[in-house]
């Protein structure tokens, strides 16, 4: 196991081809500054490289305190000389990172052990599964505070609920709950503060023993799905699973179901 600091905002953690990124600022309830940004943003980069060596099978975003995150540092956009370019700045660290979670081809897990709002909101949202307390409440945010959305709260929120719904969450500020955003679709579930912890370690475990490349496949497909036809989308299946089909993983699993047993992916 390696646990490294990263610039005194930021945990990586990695460990059996689990790495864990932690936001560990929990004393400013992990407000996002430009540091903190930074770190983030090598973190992914990190992500990304291992993910193409082939040394990482799962990700899991998290939170040290009681929130998930509170959202941009608002103390230091108004203190900075030049609001305008810190708070860009600030947003293209973020906005790498979050592109590279989106697409790297390894499962992300993010656990939501209490508020996410603004740029936290679209950081959790970066999972491809999110797992949130069910104590835990989501806020947009942003218009509270006299700025617009950014770290692709407004692609993610619009991709997933609907346009009518994302600009109500949007325009009013109000909280969501997590059993609201798991029945609108938003989080893939809402657990017990109490059964959180391991609720994700069963979600992490069976994503770390399962077959890379059947995980990159249908990460693949389902967010790219929307954007294609359904008979191009069919095409992508067929030459998928064709491409997929005569390698080590498929083979072992196709005999493990034929052979009543647990597979033991490579």
């Amino acid at each position: 196991m390696m646990t490294e600091n990263l610039n005194d905002r930021l945990l990586w953690d990695a460990d059996d081809g689990v790495v864990r990124i932690t936001l560990a600022r929990p004393d400013r309830g992990n407000a996002l500054d430009l540091a903190m940004a930074r770190a983030f943003r090598e973190a992914t980069e990190r992500v990304r490289v291992g993910a193409a060596r082939g040394e990482l099978r799962v990700v899991v975003l998290d939170a040290q305190g009681k929130l998930f995150c509170v959202g941009g540092d608002l103390e230091e956009f108004v203190d900075a000389d030049d609001r305008s370019a810190n708070i860009v700045e600030t947003a293209d660290e973020l906005h790498a990172g979050i592109e590279i979670l989106h697409t790297v081809p390894v499962p992300v897990v993010s656990v939501i052990q209490g508020s996410a709002a603004g740029g936290g909101l679209g950081i959790a949202l970066t999972g491809d599964i999110v797992l949130a307390s069910a104590e835990a409440k989501l806020r947009v945010a942003y218009s509270a505070a006299g700025l617009s959305p950014d770290c692709g709260t407004t692609w993610v929120l619009a991709r997933r609920l609907g346009t009518a719904r994302a600009l109500d969450l949007a325009l009013t500020n109000r909280f969501l709950t997590a059993d609201e955003a798991q029945a609108w679709g938003l989080i893939s579930r809402s657990v017990p503060a109490d059964a959180l912890a391991a609720t994700a370690a069963e979600v992490i475990d069976t994503l770390r023993t399962g077959s890379t490349p059947a995980q990159a496949a249908i990460k693949n497909l389902m967010t790219s799905a929307d954007e294609t036809s359904l008979r191009i989308q069919l095409q992508r299946e067929a030459a998928t699973i064709g491409r997929i089909v005569d390698g080590d993983d498929a083979v072992e699993g196709m005999t493990a179901f034929l052979e009543k047993r647990v597979p033991r992916f490579a």
